[in-house]
């Protein structure tokens, strides 16, 4: 499922209601996103699109044909091919190794966290719930603010959740109750300051 189809309008607006709703009793600042992909992956789809180039080499061999006349543009032909065809998201997911996958969503998380000011709220309490559907994983990154007054583990339920409402399709669900658990967690500690005021929008961030 892509992201326009798992949050259509009515489901955004519920996303906005409920990070409204989870900011009225902490002065903390909630920002879901959910994105397609955190990486184009260029390297694995040109790494396996040249293996494939490679083994159909066999093929020019195999025949009564000229490797000298036949080979070099059937090879680029391959690698071509076979490059836009691993960009399809059910390849790209099977040739993509776990770790280089973890360290593109932990990157694409962070540079998120910078893009949409998080890193600029008033006491450093700002908290981005990432979402990348691609790689099926979810990330809850915190501000210094937060960090240092919650114990390791705090966001753990939060992340199972969503995998979890992904998973049996109530993505939308399983987001809004996200931003509720985010929001009790962060009024234990944070409540609101007799000046709070929103310091970012409430709306769901991300997309294809």
């Amino acid at each position: 499922m892509r992201v326009e189809e798992l949050f259509q309008a009515d489901a955004r607006e519920a996303i906005s209601r409920a990070v409204a709703s989870a900011e009225a009793s902490t002065s903390g600042e909630i920002v879901p996103m959910v994105v397609e992909r955190s990486d184009a992956y260029p390297g694995v789809r040109a790494a396996a699109a040249a293996l494939l180039a490679f083994a159909s080499a066999i093929l020019v061999l195999a025949a009564p044909l000229d490797p000298w006349i036949w080979l070099p543009p059937m090879q680029v032909a391959v690698f071509v091919i076979g490059y836009l065809a691993f960009g399809q998201r059910i390849l790209l997911r099977l040739l993509i190794p776990a770790p280089v996958r973890e360290e593109r969503v932990a990157r694409a998380a962070r540079l998120a966290f910078l893009s949409e000011g998080l890193v600029d709220t008033r006491d450093r309490t700002g908290i981005l719930i990432y979402v990348s559907l691609l790689e099926r994983q979810v990330l809850v990154l915190a501000d210094r603010g937060i960090d240092t007054q919650v114990p390791p583990g705090t966001w753990d339920g939060v992340v199972d959740h969503i995998l979890q409402s992904i998973r049996a399709r109530r993505a939308e669900v399983g987001l809004v109750e996200a931003i509720g658990l985010c929001g009790e967690i962060l009024a234990e500690r944070f409540p609101p300051r007799p000046d709070d005021r929103n310091e970012l929008t409430d709306e769901l961030r991300g997309g294809g």
